[in-house]
């Protein structure tokens, strides 16, 4: 779902835009990781002095949330690097304001990204875990358990888009036709009331990516 920004005010974007539309998604040059907030499917990212500024308290990490890794600013994006020998990637944002109307329940967006599938362990609250390292079979996880029936979404290199169903163990198998880069989201909310004053809310919306590249396949040349 595209938000098209000349249609809405800036109050209506400042309230709706990150938490209901937009993800967070990582891609990976070499030790580089870059991040990325917006919308795959059409191609936007989001810029620095606009809406990249959401994502204001990013922790990166490997498989360790504790140890966090430096993050830096760039024009259209985030960066950090990965340790030597690091295999996937990770990050959480959980600084975006609550959204909503206070009488109806606003909403806490918690925003998470992994790029790579060799680890076959989660880590993030809500994440999808490859089966086997490498493989297309995935267990969506919260918090260390299967999360059956919920929707994940596809979008392959040439911005071909799929929705998927996880089984009653959690489990969803999607095919990687393309060459290049696949970005699958997974949606959780769930009832939980936090915070106080301007930052309360009475529930929790988890926004879960995972990246990964595929080297063999149908070329695709944007």
């Amino acid at each position: 779902m595209s938000i098209r920004h000349a249609a809405f005010g800036a109050l209506a974007l400042l309230v709706a835009l990150p938490a209901t539309a937009h993800q967070v998604w990582l891609e990976r040059a070499g030790q580089t990781v870059h991040v990325y907030f917006g919308e795959p499917i059409d191609n936007v990212r989001e810029r620095a002095g606009g809406y990249l500024d959401y994502i204001a308290a990013p922790r990166a990490f490997t498989t360790d949330a504790a140890t966090t890794l430096p993050v830096t600013r760039q024009p259209d994006r985030l960066d950090f690097t990965l340790p030597t020998g690091a295999t996937d990637a990770r990050l959480v944002e959980e600084g975006v304001a609550p959204y909503g109307r206070a009488e109806a329940g606003r909403i806490k967006p918690i925003f998470l990204a992994r790029e790579g599938r060799t680890e076959t362990r989660g880590v993030m609250d809500l994440e999808l875990v490859p089966v086997t390292a490498g493989g297309n079979e995935f267990t969506l996880m919260l918090r260390g358990q299967p999360l059956p029936r919920t929707e994940v979404t596809i979008v392959a290199p040439p911005r071909w888009e799929r929705r998927l169903r996880t089984d009653a163990d959690g489990r969803v198998t999607f095919e990687t036709p393309w060459a290049g880069r696949y970005v699958v989201e997974a949606v959780h909310t769930e009832e939980r009331a936090g915070g106080d004053g301007d930052g309360a809310y009475r529930r929790l919306r988890f926004v879960s990516t995972l990246s990964f590249s595929v080297a063999e396949g149908i070329a695709w040349a944007p």
